[in-house]
């Protein structure tokens, strides 16, 4: 099935993407990915950023996912990626205040 055939079903896109990421098409992915968000900004935002962080797009991943945290503070999984991304990239100050937040929800 091609995503064309239902152009506003953010769960097709994200079915598509995670298919595509499986066969290494990580550009291609990322797209979708990225149509599935927007669509449906739920969860989808988190596996667009990791999407994003993999294809060497750190910062853009970031930007997601703080914008996911802000839909869904309590996500533990957006936090995990924030911390591990911040982390990866330098940004000390950020991870822990991340860092921080998760202690909060999760001690």
């Amino acid at each position: 099935m091609h995503s064309s055939a239902v152009p506003d079903n953010s769960e097709v896109h994200h079915a598509l993407g995670l298919s595509l990421i499986r066969q290494k098409r990580n550009k291609d992915a990322t797209g979708e990915l990225k149509l599935a968000a927007t669509l449906n900004p739920g969860n989808a935002r988190y596996v667009y950023a990791v999407a994003l962080n993999s294809t060497g797009a750190e910062n853009q991943a970031i930007l997601v996912l703080q914008g996911a945290n802000a839909a869904h503070p309590d996500n533990i999984e957006i936090l995990k990626a924030l911390i591990s991304f911040h982390r990866d990239l330098g940004h000390e100050t950020a991870a822990k205040k991340y860092a921080e937040k998760l202690r909060g929800i999760s001690p």
